[in-house]
Order: structure tokens, then sequence, then C-alpha cells
């Protein structure tokens, strides 16, 4: 059994007083709004995810919990996410609290931080919601975290251009040469769902398993195929090797019908058709092998100053009443399972969610953004 280390003591102490809270009282009392606790909230991801903190999650909770505020931090596109970790490993290693107390990241920071003991480890004693969130979910990341929503990247393609949508990457790779100028990708550096177009050329070759975790960089020769792959589609990329800067950017193209096909995340594809940005005629299939995605995950570092406020957010981030401003928002699939959904949203998306390819660990990831430059863009 592994011991309980100086450090620990106090965050299990902690933890338990924190569970008490939360299992003895959920019902918001007036006299604690004199006593304002800020949390310092870090969030990774595109402007409609942070939407839905600003001006969904973030106002029904302090509304519902008012001894709380909220400071908000947004890291476009993960930009800053590996200084976020350096400061909060760094904290833990001088026995500091850190000032991050929660934080949305790539799930790679999730896997980077387990051996160092950066996380709370999460369960239904200390956050009875968690109960409601798919249980294979909450195993495959060791409890580590609380996957509170879920998306992928899909194949986004206007039927008023094409009959058959495509059913494999290959099918896609043969549209594009079919069809010079009419697809792209974002820049791998400026958004997830180009680097799901750039990781399922290479998982084309190479397969998902040995580059979801761990790094060795003797593996990336086995990516030599994917880069060819790559630099063969340049030309026939739109505006002749052009590549947006951002998933919001490529969109855009779509919208303007300069573009007929791209890949592109499930729900900010889905938010923009919904908000009428995108042409009637758009739709969004999912191929085989499925690219990238993930369920977005909010982790507690152990380190954090504020743990009581931490968890009584992420125990109200998996209530059917934030889960709801997920799917109404940013048609996100919810965390918690459907049954603990409304009925209407049920019926609406029981089809909807399917499954995803992984992502690379972030050290592979880093080397992917970075090779593509200089083997795709550069060396064409």
């Amino acid at each position: 059994m592994r011991r309980m280390t100086r450090f620990h003591r106090p965050v299990v102490a902690a933890l338990v007083a924190v569970a008490l809270v939360l299992i003895g009282s959920t019902v918001p009392n007036a006299a604690r709004a004199a006593e304002a606790v800020t949390l310092n909230l870090y969030i990774s991801g595109d402007t409609n995810v942070f939407d839905l903190f600003q001006k969904g999650f973030i106002p029904a909770f302090t509304q519902r919990y008012p001894k709380y505020k909220v400071n908000f931090v947004g890291l476009l596109h993960g930009n800053g996410s590996d200084g976020v970790y350096a400061k909060i490993l760094g904290a833990k290693r001088a026995g500091r609290t850190t000032d991050v107390d929660l934080w949305e990241a790539e799930p790679g920071y999730v896997d980077a931080g387990i051996p160092e003991n950066l996380w709370v480890k999460l369960s239904p004693k200390l956050l009875p919601n968690i109960a409601k969130v798919p249980q294979d979910i909450l195993q495959a990341v060791d409890y580590f975290g609380v996957p509170y929503r879920g998306s992928s990247v899909v194949i986004g393609y206007n039927s008023k251009f094409i009959n058959t949508a495509p059913r494999t990457f290959d099918d896609v790779v043969a549209w594009i040469k079919a069809n010079p100028g009419k697809f792209t990708y974002c820049d791998p550096n400026t958004g997830g769902s180009g680097q799901a177009f750039v990781t399922a050329a290479i998982y084309r070759f190479t397969g998902p398993d040995k580059f979801a975790k761990g790094y060795d960089p003797k593996e990336e020769a086995a990516w030599d195929p994917g880069w060819k792959l790559l630099r063969e589609l340049q030309p026939a990329m739109y505006n002749n090797g052009f590549h947006p800067n951002g998933n919001v950017a490529v969109l855009q193209l779509m919208a303007q019908e300069n573009i007929y096909m791209a890949s592109v995340w499930s729900d900010q594809g889905l938010d923009f058709f919904k908000r009428g940005q995108l042409p009637k005629t758009m739709k969004f299939t999912q191929i085989t092998p499925p690219l990238i995605g993930d369920d977005a995950r909010v982790m507690l570092p152990a380190g954090g100053a504020h743990l009581e406020g931490a968890m009584t957010f992420l125990n109200w981030l998996l209530t059917p009443e934030a889960q709801t401003m997920v799917i109404n928002m940013i048609a996100g699939y919810p965390g918690i399972e459907w049954k603990y959904m409304p009925a209407p949203l049920r019926d609406q998306f029981k089809d909807v969610a399917k499954g995803f390819s992984p992502y690379p660990s972030p050290k592979y990831l880093a080397d992917i953004k970075r090779l593509w430059h200089e083997k795709v863009v550069v060396g064409q």
C-alpha cells in the first residue's frame, strides 16, 4: 500500500470536509454571500466553449451559489497550457498551494499529472453527482477529472454539391483529389479540427494505439507515409494549399461555399448550423476509422487553494441543469448518462453520439504540429 505523504494528509482532510459539505447541503445559504470566495477557472478550448462558461455555466452557478465568484481564464486552442501545467507542477513540488482551482485541458495533461499526484482522484463519496457519469468513461481516466461534455471531429459536407457522404478516410482522400480546391483543414497549430485530419493521415498507416500514451521519438519514423500523403494533397487544398487559422475560419469558408467539405468539430459545426450560419444543405458524418475526439474533462488540482468551492462547482456541473446548457448552447454530448436528461433532449440526440479515435499524447501532438509545418508546408 502506498504510504500517505506529508503532502497528502492535509489534502485528504480537506476532501473529507468538502464531501460532508456536498452531501449535507446542496441548498445555498444566504449568509455565505458575505464570504465570497473567488475560484480561478482555466479553460482550454475555442470561442464556443468560452461562451458556454461565460454566458451559461458561470452566471447560473454563481446565482445558485452566491458565496462564490469565478475568475475565468481562457486558453484559446489550448495556447498556454504548458505554462499552466508547469505552474501546478512547480507548486506541488515546492509544497505550495496553486491558484489554479479548476482546469479543463487536453487529455494528455491528465495522464502526465497522475504520476506526480497532481489531481484529486474523485469518487461518489467526494462528488455525489459523479455517480451519474457512465462508469466506463470514469474508469478510462481512473477517476481523475470530471468528463462534463463530449465531442469529436467529424466530416462536414455540403449536400448541395455532394450526393454521397464519405464513409472512410480513403473516401475523403479520393474526393479531395477528384475535386481540387474544395476541401481544406485548419493549421493544426491553431485548431483541433486540423489536428484531427493530420492525425487521421498518420493513423491511416500506423493506427492510434502506440501514440495515445507515452513518448518515444523513434516511433515517429512510422509517420513518414502520412506526411507523404499530406504533401501529395497540398495542391488539391483550397487556394492551392491554404490552411485557415482556427476551427471557426474553416466553418466560415463552408458558409461562403468556398469549400464543400472539411474536418470540423461536431459540437461547433452543429452549433453553427443551428444558428443559421451554415447552408441548410450542410450535413455531418463520422467516417471509419473515426477522427479524434474526447470527453472534455475538468481536473481538480490537489494543491488548489479552494477545494470546497472547486468541488461544489464540479458537482453542480453534473446536474441536468448544467448538462442541458451543454446541449442547447454548443450542441455537445452530455457528460452524464442520457437517462438523467429531460425526455425531449433524449429523443432529439439519441443517435448523435458516435465513437472517436484517441488524441496523441501531448509530446506526440507537439511533434505532429511541428513536423506538419516542416514536412508538409515547407517541404512540399
